[in-house]
């Protein structure tokens, strides 16, 4: 009399087991990816913020200080390849006195639809304050 073994019949559990290893693994490189990005464009609003402030504080006026720091911070957010919904928005207080201190705040949205599948949401929002001060000697200009 023969007998028959039970045989477990694996075909095709190697293609499953594949496509739940690779649906993970981009899950993970997503989330890497996004959490990059994030920190990546925290450092770079973080230096433009710094930048615009040390321009900032070079001017003789709350009105030049804001054009500078403006401009300033655009440049370097565009040179980093950071693109702010709607730009950036730069706002400056305390410029124009020698010897005080002139504050600028840097906020930026950033889209993030490009990675929300590893769970991050659509956009973004970083707001940065930088300080300097400005030279107590100043010429008459």
């Amino acid at each position: 009399m023969a007998t028959r073994l039970a045989q477990n019949d694996d075909r095709g559990g190697a293609g499953i087991e594949t496509t739940f290893a690779v649906t993970a693994l981009l899950l993970v490189l997503f989330f890497v990816v996004g959490g990059m990005r994030i920190v990546n464009t925290n450092g770079d609003v973080s230096s433009s913020a710094r930048s615009g402030a040390r321009a900032a504080a070079t001017a003789r006026s709350q009105g030049q200080a804001q054009s500078a720091a403006q401009t300033v911070v655009s440049n370097a957010l565009a040179g980093r390849g950071v693109a702010c919904s709607g730009g950036p928005s730069v706002s400056v207080s305390g410029a124009g006195v020698p010897g005080g201190i002139v504050s600028v705040t840097v906020t930026c949205s950033v889209s993030l639809e490009d990675v929300v599948v590893a769970g991050f949401p659509g956009s973004r929002t970083v707001s940065v304050t930088a300080v300097e001060y400005v030279d107590s000697i100043r010429g008459a200009g």
